[in-house]
């Protein structure tokens, strides 16, 4: 029997459930007043607040990384903001979510500016992106922009902690245990994204894995030890490029993530001789990154930043 994904099965039903910055709660304790742009990192509970404000509407989900044509603006959204509700009062309201903003066409961000504005007085947007400077400025004017990220140090500690006890919870739920110790290194790992963590903790559960210790949890790919010495040690390009395809090609993003503070406290800590090197890579990581999905292949992107940090280090 296939298991239900951990990603859909826990995914909170009410506002007071999300693990999110105290701003954005009292931003909507009223409900939705206005086509809102959520931004801000993977897995950090855009979707899931999209999803929860519309709850109680008509609502239209597009993934528009997906479907960002102007025919599914012109009909699909059209269509449905034109559709006369039977239902009265707040629920007379329709909503539509575009998931995945920062993923639409040229074509999809002109034709749906008008769209915006035609249909204001019965219909509200909710948009939802990683990358906001993706999104066109005229784009970005109709909506009032939220950054889901923690904007300052109370906000990230408040989110950290909290982030970190629901794991604790999950987990005990599962009857898995985790040392205090190993919880950071998973905090380390995959904070703020809480659908990657879940998906791993899924994985453990699956596997059988009943307790989660400091020795242990390199053997569950949260290290990436071997591939940090493997950067700043090897000169070959054809063992690099075959280990890094054979170990990391599912996971582009989780190392490109470890590929930022960590391996620069890594480097700190192992090789502070090569500490000059600092900036330099985390302006190619930031570049990478923020390159991601414009590439056809992930891996290719994946790659070019290990080569490009290993030129920076090596000569």
């Amino acid at each position: 029997m296939v298991q239900e994904l951990l990603t859909e099965k826990l995914r909170p039903k009410e506002l007071k459930f999300l693990i999110l910055p105290e701003r954005i709660r009292r931003q909507f304790n009223d409900g939705l007043q206005q086509n809102v742009l959520l931004s801000g990192s993977p897995g950090c509970g855009k979707t899931s607040t999209a999803k929860i404000l519309a709850k109680d509407h008509p609502t239209l989900f597009i993934n528009v990384s997906d479907e960002s044509s102007v025919d599914v603006v012109r009909e699909k959204i059209n269509n449905f903001c034109m559709m006369s509700s039977v239902m009265g009062g707040k629920a007379a309201t329709k909503i539509v979510i575009l998931d995945e903003f920062d993923g639409a066409s040229d074509q999809f961000y002109k034709a749906l500016r008008g769209t915006v504005e035609k249909f204001a007085v019965n219909t509200r947007f909710i948009a939802t992106c990683n990358w906001i400077n993706k999104v066109p400025e005229a784009i970005q004017s109709r909506f009032e922009v939220i950054d889901f990220d923690p904007i300052t140090p109370e906000e990230e500690q408040y989110v950290r902690n909290e982030w970190k006890k629901r794991v604790s919870l999950i987990l005990a739920k599962l009857k898995i245990t985790i040392e205090d110790e190993a919880l950071e290194e998973f905090t380390k790992m995959y904070f703020p994204d809480f659908r990657s963590a879940l998906n791993k903790i899924q994985s453990l559960n699956i596997g059988g894995i009943s307790e989660i210790n400091s020795k242990n949890i390199k053997n569950f790919g949260w290290s990436f030890e071997e591939l940090y010495q493997l950067i700043v040690e090897s000169r070959d390009p054809i063992k690099n490029y075959q280990f890094v395809v054979s170990n990391f090609s599912g996971k582009v993003d989780d190392v490109m993530s470890a590929l930022g503070s960590e391996f620069i406290d890594w480097i700190i800590s192992k090789h502070p001789d090569k500490s000059k090197f600092i900036p330099s890579i985390l302006v190619e990581t930031a570049n990478h990154q923020s390159q991601r999905n414009l590439v056809i292949d992930p891996v290719v992107s994946l790659l070019s930043l290990i080569f490009t940090i290993q030129k920076t280090l090596l000569g």
